[in-house]
């Protein structure tokens, strides 16, 4: 019997070693189905051995071991680990007991249930119970299947055998399920062990291929050198040329440093320590890699050396980052060391602060110019109390989000600029820009000096250097301004004045320039005493002038200008020359009617144009009669062009009797708009129309032109007389057409006469004056018209080449009433006479005006009397005989 428990338990022994066998080969962590299927099975053999060699008792009864195979069967695979094994198992037991062993088959089932209930409680069922819980678990398991004893002979019998072999039974199944669950357990436990090795060694495999890290090792008695792949990949180096030498090693490294690695190794083998360092290689394809070494000595019992193992790995790129690191730190500090001799020589304060708005650094202007002491430049002053230095500033130059920046110390989100007016009189130019980082940079510039020049030259720009007025530029800012704010006129409005001297030039070319900028200066004086603060006066050039009036009644603006209307109708005192030049004065109202600038200056100069045909100090305030009337201006003005451009004028002649030989010997050209069958526009209407829209020189041209084609086919001893236009001289190109046209239609220049008014002539320059000269040296006859009645006369009869004084027709009307109109009419005439002039007398309407004006010594007469203009082409009709009223007059 005692034999047979020694090969049962043998047998047990034998499996755990099956068991521990597969645990090292990773059966135990296959899929759960499967490993349960196979171990369950070689529990089931396991079954099978024990049932073989079962233990013989005296009296015939067998027992055997294979309670431990399977209720660690059921324990530790489970359900389904645990029938293939009681299956097998039974089957064993049926085979060797026949049908008397019933309960005997049965039992592995009972065992392999009750081990499968008892696992799936267990909480250690992965690792395997104690010895203690093993004991519990055999000692309840043999009670569990106790039933399985009366199967087969009964009650009675069965428990003859227990009262017999109960003990046997119970340490029977205590010893295998301690010993076999013990071997188990320390397999499972291998096997749990061993698969968390493997996984750190993977783990450790994995983060060494990913950092590129390379193992050697060399063997110091052997002198033999091992790498593992890695470092043939990391050297570039071919397997099949490495012989396991230490000089495979020296022959891949740089020979700039393979004396200083070889050194370190030695050093470090001597001192039995380790040794860290790096060093450059050589592959194949000649590229230079930087490598870092980390190396250790293994000792044997007796403190040798025995085996050096290192690692190694590529530091190319941290290398080379490194380098790059050093250069730009490199360059930073040199940019650094630049900066700070910069900012110590720029004229500008420099100062920086953080996000925080506490400051970072600042340069010495700056403490020089904010004029804070040198407690409050040190890094880390806030920003609140740096701007200390702003007490009592006021900041100008800048809008909106610039002043809040500067006002309230609030830091900048954009770049800025402005003028800080520091109290005690230091101008500083301001500018702030932010930085990525939430700080931001302050510069400072003292610009007082150039902000006083400034200033100046502002106000000179802004200023008429001889009235010390505004000028135009500044004039029209304001007038811009007061027309953009201008409010409802309902009760009071601003208001534009446009002021003209009248008869400046006469002024200046009777009295000089000198006069002349004296009565301007008086002018200016007078505008300033009646202008009030928020009013504007302004020269706007020459004789013009401007106010700019705040809003008044318009009562108030009519006084005003009544009175500069006033104060210039009577002589003015320029240091004791009393010079009389009156002034006219357009006035514009200004409201918020949608009218702009340049509207507002029309209407002023519109008004103006209507006070100066007035011919005195007069005003006229812009109405809707001034705007009708300009309304009709410009329709005539666009008629005309159309008219010009068609050739619609017509040409009539008026006859000029000559009083010496009493006929008609030339006829003034007069210029006629036909509008209708029986209305003409008066040459008085259109003419200046044609001046100020540039058609003059085209109606001159035409009206020459006609003149020449006709002149070409009268007498050679009739003339005629052309008028002509300041507008017309002054570039040479008149002459050439005068000059051309003439010798083109053969005409002896002495037939054409020219004649220009004494108050245009008074405007034209020299240039006009020269192509007068040129027309008279080439043999065209000049006459002064409306003579008498200018300011200037006897100066152009002195300066300029005339044949003919025209006489102006205010003097012929009064002559049969006002003897003094006669001796006007004597003396003009004799003058001509002393100049070797001939003289005409115009607006001869009566008999006895003829006779007066023949009897004062006048050379010509001009009027209805002697004959009213008719057309260009009825000429020859009328040029054989002195119409008979006329003769009649003079033979009487």
């Amino acid at each position: 019997m005692v034999v047979d428990w020694i090969a049962n338990i043998g047998a047990l022994s034998l499996g755990a070693l099956a068991f521990y066998f597969f645990a090292r080969r990773d059966i135990l962590h296959a899929r759960r189905s499967v490993s349960a299927a196979f171990l369950g099975a070689l529990f089931g053999l396991l079954s099978v051995l024990v049932v073989m060699m079962p233990v013989h008792f005296g009296d015939g009864a067998t027992f055997d071991t294979r309670a431990a195979p399977a209720i660690l069967s059921g324990y530790f695979l489970g359900p389904f680990g645990g029938i293939i094994t009681a299956t097998i198992a039974g089957a064993a037991r049926y085979w060797v007991g026949g049908p008397f062993a019933i309960g005997g088959s049965l039992s592995p089932f009972f065992y392999a249930a009750y081990g499968a209930i008892v696992g799936a409680c267990c909480r250690h069922r992965d690792l395997g119970p104690g010895p203690l819980r093993l004991l519990s678990i055999a000692v309840v398991g043999t009670l569990f299947v106790l039933p399985c004893f009366f199967i087969d002979q009964g009650v009675e019998v069965g428990l003859q055998i227990l009262e017999n072999a109960w003990y046997l039974l119970l340490v029977g199944n205590v010893v295998g399920v301690v010993i076999l669950g013990l071997m188990i357990s320390e397999a499972k436990k291998f096997s749990v062990e061993h698969k968390a090795l493997k996984s750190t060694l993977f783990l450790t495999d994995l983060a060494r291929s990913s950092a590129g890290i390379a193992v050697w090792r060399f063997d110091m008695a052997a002198n033999r050198l091992t790498w593992d792949d890695a470092m043939f990949r990391l050297f570039d180096v071919d397997p099949g040329s490495f012989n396991g030498e230490f000089n495979d090693w020296e022959r891949t490294v740089h020979p700039d440093d393979i004396d200083a690695a070889r050194r370190q190794f030695l050093e470090a083998y001597e001192k039995k320590s380790g040794f860290a360092t790096d060093f450059r290689i050589v592959r194949r394809d000649g590229s230079i890699h930087w490598l870092a070494a980390h190396c250790s000595f293994l000792e044997d019992d007796d403190g040798n050396v025995t085996e050096a193992v290192g690692v190694n790995w590529d530091i190319t790129d941290s290398k080379e980052m490194a380098d790059s690191l050093f250069e730009r730190e490199k360059e930073a500090r040199l940019r650094s060391e630049e900066l700070e001799v910069t900012l110590a020589s720029v004229v500008q304060g420099v100062s920086a602060f953080d996000k925080d708005g506490r400051l970072h650094f600042c340069n010495d202007r700056a403490g020089e110019f904010t004029g804070l002491p040198p407690e409050m430049l040190v890094p880390g002053t806030s920003y609140h109390a740096y701007n200390q230095y702003r007490q009592g500033a006021f900041v100008t130059g800048f809008p909106g989000e610039a002043t809040k920046a500067v006002s309230e110390s609030v830091q900048p989100t954009s770049h800025i600029r402005s003028l800080i007016h520091l109290s005690n009189g230091r101008i500083l130019s301001f500018s702030a820009a932010p930085m990525p980082d939430g700080g931001w940079v302050e510069t400072y510039e003292d610009v007082t000096e150039k902000v006083v020049a400034d200033e100046r030259v502002k106000k000179a720009a802004e200023t008429d250097n001889l009235t010390e007025l505004a000028n135009r530029l500044s004039f029209r800012e304001t007038l811009d301004h007061v027309v953009d704010i201008a409010g409802d006129a309902d009760e009071v409005a601003s208001s534009l004045l446009l002021i003209d001297l009248n008869d400046f030039k006469a002024v200046n070319d009777s009295h000089g320039h000198v006069v002349g900028d004296r009565l301007l200066q008086h002018v200016a004086n007078t505008l300033k005493a009646v202008s009030e603060g928020g009013d504007l006066a302004a020269r706007l050039g020459g004789d013009e002038f401007a106010l700019v009036l705040k809003p008044r009644t318009e009562e108030d603006i009519r006084e005003i200008a009544n009175g500069l209307c006033a104060v210039f109708d009577l002589p003015v005192n320029l240091d004791g020359l009393m010079v009389q030049s009156g002034l006219s004065v357009g006035v514009a109202i200004i409201s918020a009617d949608g009218t702009g600038s340049e509207e507002t200056l029309s209407r002023a100069d519109l008004a103006l144009y209507k006070a100066k045909q007035e011919k005195r100090s007069a005003y006229r305030v812009f109405d809707a009669d001034i705007a009708k009337e300009d309304a009709e201006r410009k329709r005539t003005k666009n008629a005309l062009i159309r008219v010009v451009e068609n050739q619609g004028l017509d040409v009539f002649c008026q006859p000029i009797l000559n009083l010496e030989t009493h006929r008609v010997d030339h006829f003034e050209a007069l210029v006629r708009w036909h509008q209708g069958e029986e209305s003409y526009v008066p040459p008085s209407n259109f003419i200046p129309l044609a001046e100020e829209i540039g058609l003059i020189a085209k109606v001159g041209d035409f009206v020459l032109s006609e003149v020449l084609r006709s002149l070409a086919t009268w007498p050679n001893d009739y003339r005629a007389c052309v008028n002509v236009s300041v507008l017309q001289l002054g570039d040479g190109r008149f002459v050439e057409r005068v000059l051309n046209g003439l010798k083109e239609a053969g005409i002896s220049p002495h037939r054409l006469e020219l004649e220009l008014t004494e108050s245009v002539l008074m405007s034209a320059g020299s240039a006009a004056h020269e192509d007068l000269r040129k027309l008279r040296d080439a043999g065209l006859n000049l006459a002064l018209d409306d003579f008498g009645i200018g300011f200037s006369s006897f100066g152009y009869l002195q300066e300029l080449p005339f044949n003919k004084l025209k006489i102006d027709r205010r003097f012929v009307s009064e002559v049969e009433k006002d003897e003094g109109s006669a001796a006007i009419l004597r003396t003009i005439a004799a003058l001509a006479d002393n100049l070797d002039m001939k003289s005409t007398a115009e607006g001869v309407e009566t008999a006895q005006q003829l006779s007066v004006v023949t009897a004062c010594g006048c050379h010509y007469g001009q009027g209805y009397f002697i004959g009213q203009p008719i057309p260009l082409e009825d000429v020859q009709q009328a040029y054989f005989e002195i119409p008979k009223v006329a003769k009649a007059a003079l033979n009487a």
